[in-house]
């Protein structure tokens, strides 16, 4: 089994970290707080009434899961493989891989470049074209 930190986004600007789960060939991804989502977008994005309450009273609460044989995934190019659109059975999960700037402390402003920043990045991108080929290939073992 493998745990990765995830994001599910929204437009430009709602993220809510959470992980994505692989056993076998099933995908999973559960969420773990709402960050910038509000109760009513969160709510009507995961088609649940009841997802911000969960969260908001420490509960996760699992967004999907499907067998990767039945789901595709594309990385458009402005991602640079660290994350995309999962698809399956009529629904789309835009993921990143990578923690969203909007939710990060902009050091930058102040003139500190983080180390951090770049291994979340390059380690977001690893992890996004593992996931791609996991995807794409049936015979392919995480």
């Amino acid at each position: 089994m493998v745990l990765f930190k995830t994001w599910l986004l929204q437009g430009i600007f709602h993220s809510a970290p959470g992980y994505i789960e692989i056993d076998g060939d099933q995908v999973s991804f559960t969420l773990i707080d709402t960050r910038t989502f509000g109760k009513n977008k969160l709510n009507e994005l995961l088609n649940n009434n009841e997802a911000f309450a969960c969260i908001a009273s420490g509960e996760t609460v699992k967004v999907f899961e499907v067998s990767r044989q039945d789901a595709r995934f594309e990385s458009p190019w402005y991602m640079f493989s660290g994350g995309g659109v999962l698809s399956f059975s009529g629904q789309a999960y835009k993921l990143s891989f990578m923690q969203p700037q909007n939710t990060k402390f902009p050091y930058q402003r102040l003139g500190v470049i983080r180390e951090s920043d770049f291994a979340d990045f390059s380690v977001g991108r690893k992890f996004g074209k593992r996931f791609q080929s996991f995807i794409d290939d049936p015979d392919t073992d995480w």
